[in-house]
């Protein structure tokens, strides 16, 4: 029998073979089995908060549950023995995956439910997006952002930006952008749902550390110049948004930004 770590991310495989990690779904990359997918997106997230990501799998196809360690420097091994491993347990391939930490939600009004972020969308909304993650399944990216574009449109006008709805479909842009390697939009919508989810849940709540350690990966992965120009923006977001260890996480993008305003005054003196 398996222990739960406390705070650990929760991977569950349903018995039609959907992946949802802490109850939320992301994009699975074209290409990339489900287990790949899922080790790729929690080394992500150790590697954004820069700290070990524990994980609980429980498969209701196959009938197993097994815990995972992943650290920041993408190793990642079994809790209860120290070998190390390079994949997570063999999955089903699925449509989608999303993690971080469990966190109960506080009781505010309009509060995220314990279940899905984008369970409580109606139809035909909820039909949609649905539709818009298997177009961008089937790499038909231009066309999954137009779509996405023109539903976020329609529930920001209609329930305002920072809904529950509106912030649903947003998880999934955010993905499509992802997937595009826009990381600059990325970066974008993944503050805003920080910000979003901060106002609604606090910092240290599951949703809010998701987007802010997505918002950090996101930063990471820009040119140099956009890097530079952005940094205020990161800095900002870990200072209004203080998730754990979000010290350490300013400390490192300062760092880096240093760096790269020094290669920026070596190439200037070169040229």
């Amino acid at each position: 029998m398996i222990t739960t770590p406390p705070n650990a991310v929760q991977v569950q495989i349903t018995p039609d073979g959907i992946c949802f990690i802490d109850e939320e779904f992301v994009t699975t990359p074209p290409g990339t089995s489900l287990n790949e997918a899922v080790l790729a997106h929690l080394q992500l997230e150790a590697a954004a908060l820069e700290m070990p990501i524990r994980a609980v799998i429980q498969d209701e196809q196959a009938n197993y549950t097994t815990s995972i360690q992943v650290n920041a420097d993408g190793t990642s091994h079994t809790l209860g023995n120290g070998a190390q491993v390079s994949t997570t347990p063999n999955m089903p391939q699925a449509t989608a995956i999303a993690p971080s930490p469990s966190i109960p939600a506080p009781n505010t009004p309009d509060a995220v439910p314990p279940s899905r972020p984008h369970e409580p969308l109606p139809e035909p909304y909820r039909r949609r997006l649905v539709s818009i993650c298997a177009t961008a399944n089937k790499n038909h990216f231009a066309e999954a952002v137009r779509a996405a574009d023109q539903l976020l449109a329609e529930l920001s006008a209609h329930f305002g930006p920072s809904h529950l709805y509106t912030l649903a479909v947003g998880l999934v842009r955010a993905d499509i952008a992802w997937l595009t390697q826009d990381f600059r939009f990325g970066l974008r919508a993944w503050t805003f749902m920080a910000q979003s989810w901060h106002v609604r849940l606090g910092p240290q709540h599951s949703i809010t550390v998701l987007a802010v350690g997505n918002a950090i990966g996101c930063w990471r992965r820009l040119q140099p110049a956009d890097a530079k120009t952005s940094a205020p923006h990161i800095l900002s977001l870990l200072q209004d948004v203080s998730i754990p260890d979000s010290d350490a996480a300013v400390l490192a993008i300062s760092r880096q930004t240093q760096r790269i305003a020094l290669a920026n005054e070596r190439l200037n003196r070169d040229n």
